[in-house]
């Protein structure tokens, strides 16, 4: 016997709080709309290159119709490519050295703090130096080492800035495709074995 289960509530009861207000919204309309009017957007939205707003769509088709197979076979598809996009990347990889990508995206947040703070630091250092207005040949000749030092080591830290950068917004997709590909495999689950979730209704 198949159990009677919201899609939404699952979700809303699986998913975090911050998880459950990107993918759920409207839920009002959930119902007024046939499930193939949700289909076709969730095409649109797709063919927009808007992952987040074409699984909020199937969501609220397959919540208005769980077996609407359309839709299903969207999600199947969705889920594979992300799948295969992931592990193409190296997401595998990253979360088990990490434990977690948002693990990953700290460290790397927290490396990109430090380093502006050394850069703060040689530009104050080297703007105290500047105002010294030191006399005599060797300390003119040691001052104009000394400020050169300055920005060649800062040179090094604006470059390894920009390569945190780089690592910052590749972690942050990789774990935003991990995101999707998360909420895909639960809508899938949900509606096809709907008795793992009775307990949201009980």
């Amino acid at each position: 016997m198949t159990v009677p289960v919201s899609l939404q509530k699952c979700l809303e009861s699986v998913l975090d709080r911050g998880q459950a207000r990107r993918y759920i919204r409207n839920s009002d309309t959930k119902g007024v709309m046939p499930s193939r009017y949700y289909y076709n957007t969730s095409l649109r939205d797709l063919n927009a290159k808007d992952s987040e707003g074409a699984i909020h769509n199937l969501i609220m088709a397959l919540d208005t119709e769980a077996n609407h197979e359309p839709s299903l076979h969207l999600v199947k598809t969705m889920l594979f490519g992300l799948s295969k996009k992931f592990d193409a990347a190296g997401g595998e990889s990253y979360k088990v050295k990490f434990a977690s990508l948002s693990n990953w995206i700290l460290s790397i947040e927290k490396s990109i703090s430090d380093n502006e703070r050394q850069i703060l630091s040689l530009k104050n250092e080297k703007s105290k130096q500047t105002n010294k207005g030191l006399w005599g040949v060797l300390q003119k000749v040691f001052f104009k080492k000394s400020i050169k030092d300055y920005d060649l080591l800062t040179n090094e830290l604006l470059n390894k800035k920009q390569d945190l950068k780089k690592q910052l917004a590749f972690a942050a997709k990789l774990s935003q495709i991990g995101e999707y590909a998360k909420v895909l495999s639960l809508v899938l689950e949900i509606c096809l074995y709907p008795a793992r979730y009775a307990w949201v209704i009980a």
